[in-house]
């Protein structure tokens, strides 16, 4: 019977499962997003939807963290107010002009909505738009740009450029157009 013989790095290989210098990956859950927790609080508070950068500067002032840990490090307590702090923003203090929705239609009030809650909004106040038989609605029902931006050379509307621009030729073109008109004649 022989044995098989191995080669001296394959030992190595197996005991090596993760490559050196990565630690542990940790997600953590927030307002509907998955957060990975090797990153610093600052730039993973970014990453959901609705969090922009001065808005998630504010969070970390109001709960008085390093913007600079990761949010891995956090305890579970911090983590929990960080939970508040995104569902109801008033009670830390977090100045109105930050919220991104102003004065809402139904209470009259400022608020921060952020991820699912957002999206759905939005959406339910661009249907309110185009059911509202306004010029803006008609763009919006359209897919067309709507606050005076130019639609003649930067496209048509937001799905891009419908057909060519007219009157815009290559002096390559030109010329060969000229030579056939004159092989005609």
């Amino acid at each position: 019977m022989q044995t098989q013989k191995q080669h001296p790095n394959t030992q190595k290989l197996k005991e090596k499962t993760r490559p050196e210098g990565l630690g542990e990956k940790k997600i953590i859950r927030l307002a509907d997003s998955d957060l990975d927790g090797s990153k610093k609080v600052r730039d993973t508070l970014r990453s959901i939807y609705g969090i922009s950068f001065a808005y998630a500067n504010a969070i970390i002032r109001a709960i008085n963290i390093s913007g600079n840990e990761k949010l891995q490090d956090l305890d579970q307590q911090t983590t929990d107010k960080l939970k508040d702090v995104l569902s109801d923003p008033k009670k830390y203090g977090i100045p109105h002009w930050l919220y991104n929705w102003q004065k809402d239609e139904n209470t009259g009030e400022d608020m921060h909505l952020v991820g699912s809650e957002l999206k759905s909004k939005h959406t339910m106040h661009i249907q309110l738009i185009k059911s509202s038989g306004s010029y803006r609605g008609y763009r919006h029902s359209f897919n067309y740009k709507m606050r005076g931006q130019r639609v003649k050379s930067r496209g048509a509307n937001f799905r891009g450029r419908i057909g060519t621009t007219v009157g815009v030729t290559k002096k390559a073109a030109q010329q060969a157009a000229a030579q056939k008109t004159e092989e005609k004649k």
